[in-house]
């Protein structure tokens, strides 16, 4: 017969501080005798969860839910009553002692655990790697050029996994790990268990909210592939509901009670590193509602580092909707003189990125202008564009007070009367049905195309003929395209390939909007990149990335001819941007 869980254990167990278990799911402030805080059983705008200290018992007064330690933790990890004991008293240090002192517990599934167990090792490994061996030494030298320090590095546990792809495997299995567990474990290819999908990579350790490494990112240094690739969702891992960094966030975000929320691993590190460690980072996917809900008990405010790219405004805009929705304030960091937070960190420092975050401005300021510089002329039709378009956000306000506020400032921006604006807004249909209405000739739509550019047509003639996907990725990066469609269908390739959907299908059902859909259709049935594919694809390369080593010189110009030197490492500032004209002089030549 089982035998259960003593009651010296529960009663033990009962003691425990559960403010400091709840503390990892909503922010808790003590108010006289008690402490309050969000509930995290159901979204909340004022605080109606209680705990009465000394009493170690929990009350909603919102949503009823109530309880003592155990049973929290029950309901918020989705474990049983016995997996909820074992896991608090080893986080107490409390001893499970049993009835009659000599049951051994059921077998259970400890197959997540064994997967976490696999996931540290081999972080740990890559680390030691990339930071103690003459193998490591070039993707060191590549992100400490990338302005990382060593300090950095050892946090985040960044690594480097070996160019031949069975040294995992032979490693892995010499630490008595069995070929069938490793099969399942996603460091190995489905159609060759023996290779793992991560070689010649600089490694980032996917970190849980506890600090345990449950994936791996991997970021190509050399040869063809893609550029980022993620470890699949694993019974331990969904990329939807982990953050890059949160581990090491976490602390920061419930003192400061707002978060930054930015598009990378670099991106994250670079703001960590400049003393802003409330970073975050999704995970090769959109910002999601469920990475919302572990940061929303804890913040009030969502500032948004995205690229200024198109892909990167998309993101910024959906962002801003979905923070609204669970109404938190949003604002947008806006970076200039970098592309992005780790180049402003190298070139200008931690000063100016904190100045940066420091300055952020509001989401309806910046949706207004950004809304102005896309409909500039303010003619009744932009105007009503520009309406329809902003409306959303307006929609996402969960106030009447704020809606009307907003409202008029977009009234006073595009020099229209509220009253107007705001009839738009209550009948926006109607409004929308009107604008299609404008768009029609005779009852026939009026199909607004695309226009074709170098870049996009090089694009599209690798989407007509996916074999030259590896031509295109191994001489290109998404850096390298200006047009901002061009670089978000070439984000849209990398992730039909990592995530196996690599396809017309695939590719088709990761663009959102028809106009697109529509382009890769025509493009394909016209059948206009079938002849010379191969040969017309090499040469737009070429032409791309010509243009793109322009770009970047004309940029090192300006730097160069702007700099000035205060400091001796200004001087060495100023050697390494003429060292940098002079590499991209080389490559223009060759």
């Amino acid at each position: 017969m089982a035998g259960r869980i003593s009651k010296q254990t529960i009663d033990a167990l009962a003691d425990c501080d559960i403010v400091s278990v709840v503390n990892d799911y909503t922010r808790m402030e003590k108010k006289g005798g008690s402490w309050w805080g969000c509930c995290p059983f159901h979204h909340e705008k004022t605080a109606s969860f209680h705990i009465e200290e000394g009493k170690n018992l929990y009350y909603c007064f919102g949503c009823h839910a109530g309880g003592d330690i155990v049973k929290f933790y029950m309901e918020m990890e989705k474990v049983s009553y016995v997996d909820s004991i074992v896991a608090l008293a080893k986080r107490f240090n409390i001893e499970v002692v049993y009835e009659n002192g000599s049951y051994v517990p059921e077998q259970k599934d400890n197959t997540k655990e064994l997967y976490i167990d696999l996931y540290n090792r081999t972080a740990s490994m890559f680390h030691y790697l990339l930071t103690q061996t003459p193998q490591g030494k070039p993707a060191l030298e590549y992100i400490t050029g990338r302005g990382l320090t060593m300090e950095t590095i050892q946090k985040f546990k960044l690594g480097f996994s070996p160019d031949d792809r069975r040294w995992l495997k032979n490693f892995l299995v010499s630490k008595n790990f069995s070929h069938e567990f490793l099969s399942k474990s996603g460091l190995f290819s489905a159609k060759y268990p023996d290779i793992t999908i991560f070689a010649g990579r600089l490694m980032f350790p996917i970190f849980d909210k506890n600090g345990e490494a449950v994936a791996l990112g991997g970021r190509l240094l050399k040869g063809e592939g893609p550029k980022y690739i993620n470890s699949p969702e694993m019974p331990h891992y969904k990329k939807r509901e982990t953050l890059y960094a949160y581990n090491f966030a976490k602390k920061a975000i419930r003192e400061r009670k707002e978060v930054i929320l930015c598009e990378g691993y670099m991106d994250a590190i670079a703001y960590h590193q400049c003393g802003i460690d409330y970073a975050v980072a999704p995970l090769g996917t959109a910002f999601t509602e469920g990475q919302l809900k572990m940061l929303a008990p804890f913040v009030n405010t969502v500032l948004l580092s995205f690229d200024s790219d198109g892909a990167g405004q998309a993101a910024t805009y959906k962002a801003i909707i979905l923070c609204r929705s669970l109404d938190l304030s949003v604002k947008i960091i806006q970076l200039k003189g970098g592309k992005d937070p780790a180049e402003i960190m190298i070139n200008f420092g931690a000063d100016t990125l904190t100045k940066a975050v420091e300055g952020a401005i509001l989401d309806n300021d910046f949706l207004l202008s950004k809304l102005l510089e896309k409909y500039p002329k303010k003619t009744p039709e932009d105007k009503v564009k520009a309406a329809l378009e902003f409306f959303p956000y307006v929609d996402s306000l969960s106030s009447d007070i704020q809606k009307d506020s907003t409202l008029e400032q977009f009234a006073q921006a595009f020099n229209t009367k509220l009253e107007a604006v705001k009839r738009d807004f209550v009948n926006r249909e109607q409004a929308r049905s009107r604008l299609e209405q404008k768009k029609t000739v005779n009852g026939a739509p009026v199909i607004q195309e695309i226009k074709l550019n170098a870049e996009l047509r090089t694009i599209l003639a690798v989407i007509s003929n996916l074999e030259q996907f590896n031509l295109l990725h191994e001489q290109l990066t998404v850096n390298d395209f200006e047009d901002p469609l061009a670089r978000q269908l070439f984000i849209i390739l990398e992730e039909c390939f990592r995530d196996q959907e690599f396809s017309i299908s695939g590719i088709l059902n990761h663009c959102t909007e028809e106009e697109v859909q529509r382009m890769i259709t025509r493009v394909i049935a016209s059948r206009e990149f079938e002849e010379n594919n191969l040969q017309y694809v090499q040469e737009s390369i070429r032409l791309i990335k010509r243009n793109s080593l322009e770009r970047q010189r004309e940029r090192l110009m300006v730097k160069i001819r702007d700099f000035k030197i205060v400091t001796p490492d200004d001087q060495n500032t100023l050697t390494k941007f003429l060292s940098e004209k002079m590499e991209i002089d080389k490559k223009l030549q060759e």
